[in-house]
């Protein structure tokens, strides 16, 4: 390379001299057979192989001494989730995290991934759709159950069983493998971005371990996978990149045969990390797991449980044993003695802390076949519509807009009524929005109106046209979601002022119905020509602003004034009182500033929605901007790692090929040292068998 002022590599040396005296005395140090030197050879591992119950091949290690490995201060992964992410400054990092120029996903990248989920249960739900996905395949249950840690004897684990087709040893790791998914575009599948299974799992706890046995198909064996994603192994060893230990096995002739990929040594390697940082003890606990699958399945088993400030496990197995609760904010003790109360709001006043309450409504139709088991208990399906009443439907379509892809299929029917609870008049209110069969938007409050209104209205909506979020617990702020919003909140209004009075709320005045309010009002002026005529004609002309065809600005007062002279001679001719027309004028207008204020109410809503909107966007442009930028500069530090990464290779290369001819002129001198030491040997000998002939003809002369 020029930056090492050498010429051609192979016919010059590029390593120092006095890195080639430390060579030449490291490669007399390997003649002398000292072990001292820094060309010590690796020995290879000795392994032999048993027979599990299973009938599965262990390999067990013979002769290998654990090595002491002193870890002074070793780091302590916390238990809080929101906490699990700091990293400890005082801990040691390994050198090669700092000069190693490779480019890899960090494992503090996996908590981070898991932020997203603000809420566990969401978390939870990820896994259960990855359960039901698998109906294709024939699973027919997912099981969502508890138990404890067998290493410590004392922790919970949480485990989410299913009997779907299971995973090959290469689908095995597309799911441990970030950003990778196979059902991005399909149909009837919500998950498209392939991080679901990993942010679950590191949500619930900070290890997970997952079994998956799939049959053979299209010829192949039938083979089942091991794999640990463990957040605390990855971090109390200082890794500087997401690691996944797997282990296969394929069944050969009713035996289960391990898959070795590149050494036996590297399998063992992967075997001997599982079982230290897994709940499990030894390989044959490990194995012990799929008696729990028949054919197929898959088991997950997520352990060191997230905790909350107090200590307490986040997930809550005591307060009842067939159910998974949540502590903290998202359980109200206030609304689950309500829902004692009022039955049929029990869902919206407990999904937000029961795993059961919210699995029974995540689904908007499930398979006949298909069933839900949580801690032993199944999981009955409901459906919201059958809280409602006084229901009714209504189709939305939103404008259509060249902006937007497949316009013919943005459609779709809304369910709305009331809460069969609301009589009671407590608050419940919100749409449920589901996206391809899957609820992303419980109870969506989109009306806060002040004081009493939009109580008890609820609704179903599936929103097929509209991208949830990563988490799938909203969807991505676009227009299609802004004008979807609108419309609700403008079907909730137009439900409830027309409905209300029906379940003991006092009657809403329609906007619309300002006519007949001002008709009944003048019915004692009906034999004057004035009053007769329309509302939209007289009676709240003077009290409307208008645009004349010029287009200036008329007000109110203007009109009135202009009208008053042309109103009194009438009032006089046909004998009326000046009070009793000040009275009249006076409803009116208090009926039309009402009218004015509703109105500039409405518009100053609808204006400042419309400026949230496009403060979103500007921010969205921001982040793009932003996005694109900082890939430029990323780019531009990978094209100077990946020049520096070349330099040193070439670099190494030199050098490889410098030590290679040390090597190559030792092996010279030592084999032309060999030969003179051969050949000396053999003029000995010959030497020796010359002198012992004389010796024996000298003894036979002196006999005779």
């Amino acid at each position: 390379m020029a930056e090492s002022g050498s010429t051609n590599p192979k016919s010059q040396s590029v390593v120092p001299d006095s890195a080639l005296g430390g060579l030449k005395r490291d490669l007399r140090n390997y003649e002398d057979g000292d072990d001292t030197n820094n060309f010590s050879i690796k020995k290879s591992r000795t392994t032999t192989i048993e027979n599990t119950s299973q009938g599965c091949k262990k390999i067990v290690p013979l002769d290998v001494k654990p090595l002491a490995i002193v870890e002074p201060d070793t780091p302590k992964l916390s238990r809080q989730f929101w906490k699990a992410g700091d990293d400890d400054e005082a801990a040691p990092v390994p050198l090669y995290c700092s000069n190693d120029a490779a480019v890899r996903v960090h494992p503090q990248f996996l908590h981070a991934n898991a932020t997203s989920h603000k809420w566990a249960l969401g978390a939870l739900a990820e896994l259960l759709d990855n359960s039901l996905d698998e109906v294709s395949n024939g699973a027919t249950y997912v099981h969502v159950d508890s138990t404890t840690n067998k290493r410590d004897g004392k922790s919970s684990i949480l485990i989410v069983e299913d009997n779907g087709g299971g995973m090959n040893p290469s689908t095995f790791r597309e799911c441990l493998s970030l950003g990778y998914s196979r059902k991005r575009n399909l149909a009837n599948r919500v998950g498209q971005y392939g991080n679901g299974f990993k942010t679950s799992t590191m949500r619930l706890g900070a290890d997970a371990i997952v079994f998956s046995r799939c049959r053979g198909i299209n010829g192949n064996n039938p083979t089942q996978s091991i794999g640990m994603l463990s957040y605390t192994f990855l971090y109390e060893t200082r890794k500087c990149e997401a690691i996944v230990p797997t282990i296969d096995f394929e069944l050969v002739d009713n035996k289960w045969k391990e898959i070795v990929y590149n050494s036996t040594e590297e399998w063992v390697d992967n075997l001997e990390t599982i079982v230290r940082w897994s709940p499990y003890l030894s390989q044959q606990d490990l194995l012990d797991q799929f008696n729990h699958l028949e054919e197929q399945g898959t088991r997950i088993v997520i352990y060191n449980l997230w905790e909350d400030d107090e200590g307490k496990l986040e997930l809550d197995f005591d307060t009842d044993p067939h159910d998974i609760q949540l502590r903290g904010v998202n359980r109200d003790e206030k609304n689950i003695e309500m829902a004692k109360t009022y039955p049929n709001s029990r869902h919206f006043l407990t999904y937000r802390h029961s795993l059961r309450s919210y699995a029974s409504i995540l689904y908007l139709k499930r398979p006949d076949n298909f069933r839900i088991i949580l801690r032993g208990k199944d999981v009955e399906y409901h459906s919201i519509l059958d809280d409602m009443m006084m229901t009714d439907e209504k189709t939305y379509k939103p404008t259509r807009s060249p902006e937007w892809p497949d316009q013919d299929e943005m459609v779709a029917s809304l369910k709305r009524g009331f809460v069969k609870d609301a009589h009671h008049h407590i608050d419940i209110q919100g749409f449920n929005v589901y996206h391809k069969n899957r609820l992303i938007k419980p109870f969506w409050r989109v009306w806060n109106a002040a004081g009493s209104d939009g109580r008890g209205v609820i609704g179903i909506l599936e929103a097929n046209f509209i991208q949830p979020a990563h988490n799938k617990q909203g969807f991505e702020r676009t227009v299609v979601l802004s004008k979807l919003e609108n419309r609700l909140i403008q079907h909730q209004k137009n439900y409830w002022s027309s409905r209300c009075h029906e379940i003991g709320y006092a009657p809403r005045r329609k906007q619309k119905n300002y006519e007949s309010s001002v008709t009944e009002t003048s019915r004692p002026f009906n034999n004057i020509n004035v009053v007769k005529a329309s509302s939209s004609t007289l009676a709240p002309a003077p009290f409307r602003t208008y645009v004349e065809p010029s287009g200036r600005y008329q007000s109110p007062q203007v009109e009135t004034r202009e009208r008053s002279s042309d109103i009194k001679p009438q009032i006089g001719n046909h004998g009326l009182g000046t009070s009793s027309f000040k009275e009249t004028c006076s409803v009116n207008l208090e009926a039309e500033l009402q009218r004015v204020k509703q109105e500039s109410a409405k518009l100053v809503s609808e204006l400042k929605r419309e400026k949230a909107l496009l403060e979103l966007q500007l921010e969205e442009s921001k982040a793009k901007i932003q996005k694109l930028e900082k890939t430029q500069r990323e780019k531009e530090l990978l094209e100077l790692q990946l020049k520096e990464s070349k330099a040193r290779i070439q670099n190494l290369e030199n050098r490889q090929e410098g030590v290679s001819t040390i090597f190559q002129q030792e092996r010279a001198r030592r084999d032309v040292t060999e030969d003179g030491l051969r050949r000396k040997l053999r003029d000995a000998s010959d030497v020796i068998d010359g002198l012992r002939k004389q010796v024996e003809s000298f003894k036979g002369k002196r006999m005779l």
